[in-house]
């Protein structure tokens, strides 16, 4: 099959020495390897341990833990709550009108 002045081959099964890739074809390829190497990666952060009830790590002197809500703003209102009387963020038992830095309101 004789090509016209800047047709280009496009139906490339094999790539061997000496044989060119087609842009398109090393594209996809490359997306491919970067798909499956995050795939990868991402694996490692999955445990699929579930969180213990009061997990949390950071310590009530550093989260400004109160046993009292501020301006309004209690534990029993956040988003890192955890019934009854626990925390996804501080450490230990908390109270439900407690109150700490890290309080997020829970959406409505």
């Amino acid at each position: 099959m004789k090509k016209k002045r800047g047709e280009v081959e496009r139906d490339q099964t094999e790539c061997g020495p000496g044989q060119s890739v087609s842009r398109r074809k090393f594209l996809k390829a490359t997306m491919t390897g970067v798909a499956i190497a995050g795939a990868a990666g991402l694996s490692g952060c999955m445990t699929g341990q579930p969180v213990a009830r009061g997990a949390g790590t950071t310590p009530k002197s550093v989260a400004h833990y109160q046993d009292r809500p501020n301006k309004g703003r209690r534990c029993g209102g956040c988003t890192h709550f955890l019934e009854p009387n626990a925390c996804e963020v501080v450490a230990g038992e908390i109270s439900p009108n407690g109150w700490c830095r890290f309080h997020e309101p829970r959406p409505a």
